[in-house]
């Protein structure tokens, strides 16, 4: 099984598995703060083996996990929260009904459509992937997680580097966003004016990590990154 564990910044951890079903990169996050392991995501349960190796690769074991945070109800995304026993579990309301009923019934649905929510993440309703879907935002790393708002699904990390700088993906992004503002059918079959309104959202934070639901996790000036596919509009 094809995976990376590597430090982002000090106390985030980004852990991506390349998944041979959906030929794409899935990820999920450890943040360390204040003594307490919160995960943001959780892969499908039936990869959370290696998730839990690589977590033990730092010292940590599934029973450190105090807190699970999810960006949206997809399966990649949430499965793995099912081997986490006895820990606090979040999602948006609106993505409730996406869960199994096994997860259903040990989640609360009840982070915030704008507020901060579970160790100092400030959290924004997007509901633009799925109905659900959140941002999430730590001001100590400057680090932001937006699931699959933006994301590379499918797509290889360059030169086996979890962290890129976002300069060797800003063509890639912009014509992906340029094609799709340029088709009415797009536009209309996949709300572009929801999935803009979410990027002026991303934009109001100040961002260095933007840590993605597939892929390469970008850093640098993320908000002139942003603000690039903006122009597009």
């Amino acid at each position: 099984m094809d995976t990376y564990f590597q430090e982002i910044t000090e106390n985030l951890y980004g852990f991506l598995l390349w998944d041979k079903s959906w030929e794409s990169y899935n990820n999920c996050y450890i943040l360390i703060e204040d003594n307490e392991v919160t995960l943001i995501d959780s892969g499908k349960e039936e990869h959370f083996e290696h998730l839990e190796a690589a977590m033990k690769s730092i010292g940590i074991d599934k029973r450190n996990v105090s807190k699970f945070i999810a960006t949206h109800g997809h399966r990649d995304h949430i499965g793995g929260f099912s081997s986490l026993e006895d820990i606090e579990g979040y999602i948006h309301k609106k993505d409730l009904e996406l869960l199994p009923e096994k997860i259903r019934n040990k989640i609360n649905p009840n982070l915030p459509d704008s507020g901060f929510t579970i160790n100092n993440l400030e959290c924004v309703h997007l509901g633009h992937h799925t109905n659900g879907s959140v941002l999430l935002y730590h001001s100590g790393s400057n680090a932001l997680f937006r699931g699959d708002h933006i994301c590379f699904f499918g797509e290889p990390l360059i030169s086996n580097n979890v962290v890129e700088r976002y300069e060797l993906y800003i063509e890639e992004s912009k014509k992906f966003v340029s094609d799709w503002s340029h088709s009415e059918e797009m536009r209309s079959q996949h709300n572009f004016d929801m999935f803009i309104e979410g990027l002026n959202a991303i934009n109001k934070f100040n961002i260095e990590y933007l840590c993605t639901g597939h892929s390469v996790v970008l850093k640098g000036n993320i908000n002139e990154f942003i603000a690039d596919l903006l122009e597009l509009e």
